[in-house]
């Protein structure tokens, strides 16, 4: 059997140190890889990794890069305010369990960072309990796009 152990997400920025010292300094990354003449930097923080790729026309994501699980989701939004980052969207609580935030990189990327507060308890407005779509642990219609923006979640009551 397989077993996918990491994954480590390519951004695209078209000027490596910027992007490289805000991972570092704001977010604590380590550098594992610098090479300047290939357009790579390659950082690390715990068990999480990116990829720093330079490009002439980069490609930036219309809402997010990367979602992040963190600990201490409040230290880190504190930290990041401190440092003057770019927050996004600020500390949010989510009926599917989450609290998280949005910080932009140098490059324009966006990385949110959360921390699971609360079990997911969760159900498509009109579904009953049970009606999870084949094996996947999402309900019908969110297998693809979790949350998508066109279902409206509840908490469900179970």
């Amino acid at each position: 059997m397989t077993e996918f152990l990491s994954c480590r997400p390519n951004l695209e920025v078209g000027d490596l140190a910027p992007a490289a010292a805000f991972l570092r300094e704001v977010l604590g990354f380590e550098v594992e890889v610098d090479e300047p003449e290939m357009g790579l930097v390659l950082l690390h923080r715990d068990a999480v990794g990116l990829a720093l790729v330079r490009s002439a026309t980069p490609g930036v994501n219309a809402t997010t890069a990367a979602y992040i699980g963190v600990t201490g989701v409040d230290d880190l939004h504190a930290r990041c305010a401190a440092r003057g980052a770019r927050i996004v969207t600020g500390l949010a609580e989510h009926p599917w369990g989450l609290r998280d935030f949005v910080v932009e990189i140098p490059g324009g990327h966006r990385l949110a960072l959360g921390e699971r507060i609360s079990s997911p308890r969760l159900r498509r407005q009109g579904l009953e309990h049970g009606d999870f779509g084949r094996g996947t642990g999402y309900p019908a219609g969110l297998r693809h796009s979790y949350p998508p923006r066109s279902v409206r979640l509840v908490a469900a009551r179970f």
